[in-house]
């Protein structure tokens, strides 16, 4: 498996000119400095069914019976075809292992919400749908970490799922060559510091799934997948400052050999980052010195320290 983990984005958000007018709609940030620690797969599901570009618009009807995809100016209903082809790329992109997508907000093949649906004669659209791809990809794989670009301009939600991305590539790594009962826990122990920073609700949830799971002979790979799936639900919801600055405080308490006047200091600047008044980087860094002189080799830590790598910016904006 690549050491860089993979990620699905719409192709249009990769500066491809494959929109319906012709044009791109790249991310820059992702696409320009974020790539130089994520493998980026561009995915165009309109080219993808064979439309052209340009091409016309198409839109999501709802009827009596489903929600199709058509192209209003001449009735040409393209359903069957997206949803054809949903599938087998959906599958495609899991068995590449992408760790999680980024879908281009307000397509009707590829947003995640608040998609403009049309019901019958009406002119006036209701935003209450999701485009057709990224329906079928987030329901066969609802473990997969999903995002529209619209909420990576926010440095908070842009960390957060990328901390997610990274979690679930470790998970992935771990369990290449299987699951195994073993695995499971260790990796649940291991991660356990970051969950708690992260959907402290759902770290219990995840050790009541796994101690189920074996209770009742389930094999290793289902309790796997539907550890994952939980723990990403939990995960969907944005994490708050102060669970960020409780954990930095409880490995600030585990950490042996710290001299009492340098546990001051850092707990200083952990009050100072919960207050809002520094950022989450300045107490992480000083929180990684203190790890690496003192507890260097424990993944618990290290899986805390450093969800996504410093030199990515973000920790600087949160």
């Amino acid at each position: 498996m690549s050491s860089k983990p993979k990620l699905a984005v719409s192709a249009c958000l990769l500066g491809k000119k494959v929109r319906y007018n012709g044009d791109a709609a790249e991310f820059r940030v992702l696409n320009r400095v974020w790539s130089e620690h994520l493998e980026l797969i561009g995915v165009c599901p309109e080219v993808g069914i064979g439309m052209g570009v340009p091409r016309p618009t198409i839109r999501l009807v709802k009827g009596e019976e489903r929600i199709s995809l058509v192209n209003p100016k001449n009735g040409e209903d393209f359903t069957d075809k997206m949803l054809e082809y949903s599938e087998i790329q959906s599958d495609y992109l899991m068995s590449v292992g992408i760790s999680g997508f980024v879908f281009k907000k307000d397509s009707p093949s590829c947003g995640l919400e608040r998609v403009k649906v049309y019901r019958g004669d009406n002119p006036q659209a209701v935003r209450d749908g999701v485009g057709m791809f990224a329906k079928v990809f987030t329901t066969l794989y609802p473990h997969i970490p999903v995002i529209e670009e619209g909420r990576l301009t926010d440095p908070l939600q842009a960390e957060h799922f990328l901390a997610r991305v990274h979690f679930f590539s470790e998970w992935q790594t771990i369990g290449e060559e299987g699951w195994t009962a073993q695995k499971i826990m260790q990796f649940h122990a291991e991660h356990k510091l970051f969950l708690l920073s992260r959907a402290p609700d759902v770290k219990r949830t995840l050790g009541r799934i796994i101690a189920q799971g074996f209770d009742n002979d389930e094999h290793p790979e289902s309790v796997a997948l539907k550890y994952m799936t939980e723990a990403q639900k939990g995960l969907s919801v944005l994490t708050k400052r102060g669970r960020i600055a409780h954990a930095m405080e409880r490995v600030v308490g585990k950490l042996p050999n710290m001299t009492k006047q340098d546990k001051k200091e850092i707990v200083e600047v952990i009050h100072q980052f919960r207050k809002g008044l520094l950022p989450r980087s300045a107490a992480m860094i000083l929180l990684s010195h203190h790890i690496n002189r003192n507890d260097a080799n424990n993944p618990i830590h290290k899986n805390f320290i450093a969800p996504i790598p410093m030199n990515m910016g973000l920790m600087a904006r949160v």
